[in-house]
């Protein structure tokens, strides 16, 4: 059966066009939608691990849309097939957007993060989040070797991007990387909130989710 949904207006059908190819101009291929109860929600990996032996945190960007109450489904597709569909139907004027075919599902969309229980912390200025993340781009530049091989860029990319920050020692870089590519840093400052191994930064344009591979004691500190 194929799987579609109907977007609220125009604006949120330019929104998630926006949002997807943010996400593909930093090298991502896929995306996963998650429809139900009148919302859709859609995910992209932005960082995360190829092995077990890595230590990258799980970082995805989420974006949350209204949608028709009947669509319901959840399904990882490719991103510029899924942009090319949005164009189509905006230039036919058609409310109804189709899924394209599947895409090969990678390990991180299959994690769906806590729905409940989440505690909130001390805010993160955006200021403080953008910085990060073009030092982050500079210092993964400059580490980088002029012949790579995939094992040494994902090396390079944990130790870089992994690093907490100096002003929040629950958020990693990472979380400023991707914060800043998908444009969610139009605001003063973004809420911080935890739960067990999890990390979520929350703007009006959207959330960065953080799973690293174990609970770290300083997050049940109470002093934020």
């Amino acid at each position: 059966m194929k799987k579609k949904f109907t977007l609220s207006s125009v604006e949120a059908r330019k929104d998630l066009a926006t949002f997807l190819q943010r996400a593909a101009r930093v090298g991502h291929e896929s995306a996963r939608l998650v429809a139900n109860s009148g919302y859709l929600q859609v995910y992209v990996g932005i960082l995360f691990p190829r092995g077990i032996l890595d230590t990258t945190p799980t970082v995805l960007g989420l974006r949350v849309f209204s949608v028709g109450a009947e669509d319901n489904f959840d399904a990882v597709v490719p991103i510029m097939s899924l942009l090319s569909r949005i164009e189509s139907s905006a230039t036919a004027k058609q409310e109804e957007l189709e899924l394209p075919g599947e895409a090969i599902s990678l390990a991180w969309a299959a994690i769906t993060p806590p729905r409940r229980g989440w505690r909130r912390r001390k805010g993160i200025a955006s200021e403080v989040l953008s910085n990060s993340s073009a030092l982050g781009v500079a210092r993964v530049t400059q580490a980088l070797p002029e012949n790579i091989g995939e094992a040494v860029l994902q090396k390079v990319r944990a130790e870089v991007w992994g690093t907490p920050l100096e002003e929040n020692s629950r958020i990693p870089a990472g979380a400023a990387f991707a914060a800043d590519a998908l444009g969610f840093l139009s605001e003063r400052m973004l809420q911080v909130h935890t739960v067990g191994n999890w990390v979520r930064l929350s703007s009006k344009s959207g959330y960065v989710l953080v799973r690293f591979h174990a609970v770290d004691d300083r997050w049940l500190e109470n002093k934020d």
